[in-house]
């Protein structure tokens, strides 16, 4: 039982994540590298004829900038995409070279390190639940007696005549 809370991840379930994880960012990567081309595609048929383009030369400058600005975003979006994948494939090869010669752990020691990690984490939320609920309970009991002395203070005042003076009109 000891022993179950310093067990590492189970390798096949890691390898498995990570899997997952490099396919959802190599189809990321995929569909972007298709918007990409539909975007240069619809730009060579889009229609240039030069009584629009003269119009609308300022409309044209800043379309420039925004397809500039997007296509840099797209492009860094897709550097990122990529350096995350490979840092993800390098941590699988590294978990392979380190858990790939280790034969599966017995059912019983992954039950009991599943049950050691709900049955703490458990106590630890149970313990900080009772922590402030107690602290709940102290701020309401001075909450109260702060209460009761103003309401005594009050009482003190307004016996008091004419110190206030707009009470008496």
């Amino acid at each position: 039982m000891a022993n179950a809370a310093a067990l590492p991840p189970l390798p096949s379930v890691r390898a498995k994540e990570l899997e997952s994880r490099a396919s959802a960012l190599s189809k990321r990567l995929a569909s972007t590298d298709d918007n990409n081309r539909n975007k240069d595609a619809n730009d060579k048929n889009a229609p240039s004829e030069q009584t629009e383009i003269d119009a609308n030369i300022s409309d044209s400058r800043l379309e420039k900038n925004t397809q500039s600005s997007s296509e840099a975003s797209n492009l860094a979006a897709e550097k990122h995409y990529r350096e995350r994948l490979e840092q993800i494939e390098s941590l699988h090869q590294k978990e392979q070279k380190v858990f790939g010669q280790l034969p599966p752990l017995d059912p019983t020691v992954t039950c009991d390190a599943i049950h050691q990690y709900l049955s703490t984490t458990s106590q630890y939320l149970n313990s900080y639940i009772a922590d402030a609920n107690a602290s709940l309970e102290g701020t309401s009991h001075k909450l109260s007696v702060l209460e009761k002395q103003m309401s005594s203070l009050e009482s003190k005042l307004e016996s008091i005549p004419g110190l206030f003076p707009e009470d008496e009109d």
